[in-house]
């Protein structure tokens, strides 16, 4: 993870709570954006596995100056890593959800067709 991803991070906890209809943290993939239901199943899964063990306070810049600092601010903004952590397995969460539905919603029209124009009997 790099320091500069997690100045990102923070950059998108501010907006998101102190602007009005700000859309967060958007998941692109290149088979689609996750917030829409869109992209691979085995992405999505494996960025949620990746999320979800990863401490953002490990995360490193070219610049040790610059990782200090990121770090620093998050403590001073957040009180934590912690804090931020919770945030971005928050709106993985969220976003993995949103797709999961669209997903078994999917499926159910391919059946329903499926079904409809007798290629499967039931």
């Amino acid at each position: 993870t790099r320091s500069w991803c997690i100045f990102e991070l923070l950059q998108t906890v501010h907006l998101q709570q102190s602007q009005q209809g700000f859309e967060g943290l958007i998941l692109c993939t290149s088979s689609g954006v996750l917030n829409n239901g869109e992209g691979s199943v085995e992405v999505a899964m494996a960025l949620a596995e990746r999320v979800a063990r990863m401490d953002l306070q490990t995360a490193k810049a070219t610049k040790p100056e610059d990782a200090a600092m990121i770090k620093q601010q998050v403590v001073r903004d957040l009180g934590s890593f912690d804090a931020l952590n919770h945030f971005v397995r928050n709106e993985v969460y969220r976003i993995l959800r949103t797709a999961q539905v669209h997903t078994t919603s999917k499926f159910a029209d391919v059946f329903r067709k499926l079904k409809n124009n007798g290629m499967v009997s039931v």
